[in-house]
């Protein structure tokens, strides 16, 4: 009988565990309660392996065994890099895409900022008392969204008005929007198949520029903010910014090699005191644009 409650307590945590989600701490399910994905290693890079029904990406035609391209402004490699993006926009309470290809075309899957905000419902809510006029309203169909009507020289305008040239370049808040509309404006039109597909294909080579440029922007706005430095500053090119050697910061320069100019200091895990290494983030950013640009 002494044994008898230790025993109770066993079979307690047991049963507790066990109602857990078997996803809930695996990085390949980051975030799944909103997104509906679950990934999987294959070679080379990750790829669908489910996708839950009535989530958000199987309304946005996700489906299994899609290969993983992109999410937010890095190209995943590991379920790790993966789970770590979503908890940055999760975190930062911002909007996250996610690009899946799929033979020659890619999928997005595009979560606005509140999706982080919106509980996971146990219950369909009961339907709402309508009017027979509002019924009316909702039966007829919502025009297409601006992203469904952009031609090819539309994103291409838009495109070199995201570049601020000689002016200063503005908030990261409304370049990241601005940027997301793009990456939808391009799938919308690749999607019609109204332009040449190398053209696409370029436009997409020309976004991940962007893409990259909006982390060195971030990375220089995060050293303005622990340094406390007034937004009316501008930050020089030579100001310099830790970064790691499993940060977004690293996998940019890895996929741009020319940024290997604005490093100043290599991370070095192995040693204690030398975890971080240094590199110049507002240079980065105008070389991207300029190499994007071409």
């Amino acid at each position: 009988m002494a044994n008898a409650r230790p025993m109770r307590v066993a079979v307690a945590l047991a049963a507790m565990l066990a109602a857990v989600p078997a996803w809930a701490a695996n990085p390949c399910e980051e975030g799944r309660e909103q997104t509906g994905l679950a990934l999987a290693a294959r070679e080379g890079g990750l790829e669908i392996a489910a996708v839950d029904p009535d989530s958000a990406a199987a309304e946005s035609g996700i489906r299994t065994g899609d290969a993983l391209v992109q999410v937010n402004a890095m190209l995943p490699r590991s379920c790790a890099d993966y789970a770590r993006a979503v908890r940055d926009a999760r975190d930062g309470r911002k909007a996250l895409l996610v690009l899946v290809r799929r033979g020659e075309g890619t999928v997005p899957l595009a979560l606005a900022a509140t999706t982080w905000q919106r509980a996971v419902a146990t219950a369909p809510p009961p339907p709402p008392l309508e009017a027979p006029s509002v019924r009316a309203l909702t039966a007829t169909p919502a025009p297409d969204p601006v992203e469904a009507r952009a031609s090819l020289d539309d994103l291409v305008r838009d495109l070199r008005a995201l570049m601020p040239g000689d002016r200063p370049p503005g908030q990261l808040a409304d370049y990241s929007h601005r940027l997301l509309r793009l990456h939808r404006q391009l799938e919308a039109l690749a999607a019609r198949h109204t332009a040449p597909p190398a053209a696409v294909d370029g436009l997409r080579t020309v976004l991940r520029y962007f893409d990259a440029a909006e982390v060195a922007w971030a990375a220089d706005e995060s050293v303005r903010e622990h340094e406390r430095r007034p937004r009316h500053l501008p930050s020089s090119e030579g100001q310099a910014a830790p970064f790691f050697a499993d940060s977004d910061a690293a996998a940019t320069i890895e996929e741009f090699p020319f940024l290997r100019a604005t490093v100043s200091h290599d991370p070095r895990p192995g040693l204690v005191g030398e975890s971080s290494g240094l590199w110049r983030p507002v240079q980065a950013r105008g070389l991207l644009w300029s190499r994007g640009g071409e």
